[in-house]
């Protein structure tokens, strides 16, 4: 399992969606980096070298899966694991084998940290916040 000295980073641009994965990554005591817009996303990761990237696919156009491409085709981001998330079924996207997982909206805590698991990230010991 990995540790989390480097953040999970989260490309989307809907602001709910972003205040929740970081609402899931604090919970989970993980580092968080947000890159709100598409065009933002390898630069980031190329700074930060997260251990994982969550991708909202339900921006208009395919920038999610645009961004997926861009990290999995760059020499130095190929190998970060990415998670796609969207409203709609995975078939729908037509998704290739580059992405680690998908999740379907809405996503639960335990989904989030389902996910982290999966790709090898240890998130055991969350951390209660309250309400």
């Amino acid at each position: 399992m990995s540790s989390l000295l480097s953040p999970l980073m989260v490309v989307g641009d809907d602001a709910s969606f972003c205040y929740l994965m970081q609402r899931y990554a604090k919970k989970a005591a993980c580092p968080i980096v947000l890159a709100h817009f598409a065009e933002d996303a390898l630069n980031i990761a190329l700074q930060e070298t997260p251990v994982v990237v969550i991708v909202e696919l339900d921006a208009p156009g395919d920038r999610g899966l645009a961004i997926l491409g861009t990290l999995k085709t760059h020499p130095s981001t190929s190998n970060i694991p990415v998670i796609l998330c969207s409203w709609t079924d995975e078939a729908e996207h037509d998704l290739d084998e580059s992405a680690a997982l998908y999740l379907r909206k809405p996503i639960l805590y335990d989904d989030f940290q389902t996910a982290l698991t999966e790709v090898g990230i240890d998130v055991s010991q969350p951390v209660d916040f309250g309400p």
